[in-house]
């Protein structure tokens, strides 16, 4: 009579593990946030180079642009939204109503198809609009496609009935898309008789093939104030100048989108101004 062959389990415990950990982390995957979107200080608003928008936020909220939270993860999923095909750019509250929480989420050309949205306009921009009931609150999302040809898309939400009069008027004036990419914050309160020239040379090597910017602060004391800021492009030529007051002290610094610096420099009015008759000097001399 032939023996009756039993086949053991050959799985290592430990694979068995491994196993395990990949399965949960392949059902917990996150949503990354947007490398190109940036706030600077003394600018109220949230940018983004990818989709040149520009929307307006509340100096008083908190801009959230590194943690997801449970309500915003449910609000995407609710949406139908994956965290493969979509970039996180920031959640905050509504600058018009602290109480509607808003996310902002941005995808590339064709990567979703909202069907049953409202369209609408406002101003310049063209968008979809949806609002339906949330249990005992309300959620509205409204998606736009930028001119760069991204999706962008604000979800907003409250435990309670939404002022849709309040949203209206925050898609009206403060969401902006711009061919141009965003005007520099100016701010030297000399009289030009009293200004120099500062010639800035970033280092070669260190210039970026990402945006990047360059902030220049008047130091007073141990204190440092924003005064001039510019956005830079991709691979920017490492020379740029601007107009300062004479009898102060700056300081440059270029950093990534994330504020990371990645280079600076400090110098004092007189500096600036002896430097500069130093060039004059050579070119007479020539």
């Amino acid at each position: 009579m032939p023996k009756l062959m039993i086949y053991k389990n050959t799985y290592s415990p430990l694979l068995l593990l491994f196993l395990f950990v990949i399965l949960i982390f392949s059902s917990c995957r996150t949503y990354p946030f947007s490398e190109y979107g940036y706030t600077i200080e003394k600018d109220p608003n949230y940018h983004n180079v990818k989709s040149h928008l520009s929307i307006r936020t509340d100096s008083q909220a908190v801009v959230d642009m590194q943690t997801l939270h449970a309500s915003d993860k449910k609000a995407l999923k609710s949406y139908k939204l994956k965290p493969k095909n979509v970039d996180v750019l920031y959640s905050a509250t509504l600058p018009q109503d602290s109480s509607v929480n808003m996310l902002v989420w941005q995808a590339d050309e064709n990567k979703h198809d909202f069907k049953n949205y409202l369209p609408q306009t406002s101003k310049a921009n063209r968008y979809l609009y949806q609002k339906k009931q949330a249990g005992d609150g309300q959620m509205i999302h409204v998606v736009y496609e930028s001119l760069t040809g991204s999706q962008v898309g604000l979800i907003f939400s409250s435990d309670t009935s939404i002022d849709e009069a309040k949203i209206n008027a925050f898609l009206t004036k403060d969401v902006r898309f711009s061919r141009e990419m965003f005007p520099d914050l100016t701010s030297v309160d000399c009289p030009p008789e009293d200004q120099v020239g500062w010639g800035i040379d970033i280092p070669s090597e260190l210039v970026r093939d990402k945006h990047t910017l360059l902030k220049i602060y008047q130091v007073n004391g141990g204190e440092e104030d924003l005064i001039l800021y510019t956005l830079r492009e991709p691979k920017e030529f490492y020379y740029t100048a601007f107009s300062v007051c004479k009898d102060r002290t700056y300081r440059a610094v270029y950093t990534d989108l994330q504020h990371k610096e990645i280079w600076s420099i400090k110098k004092h009015g007189y500096e600036i101004v002896a430097e500069d008759a130093e060039i004059m000097k050579a070119y007479e001399n020539r």
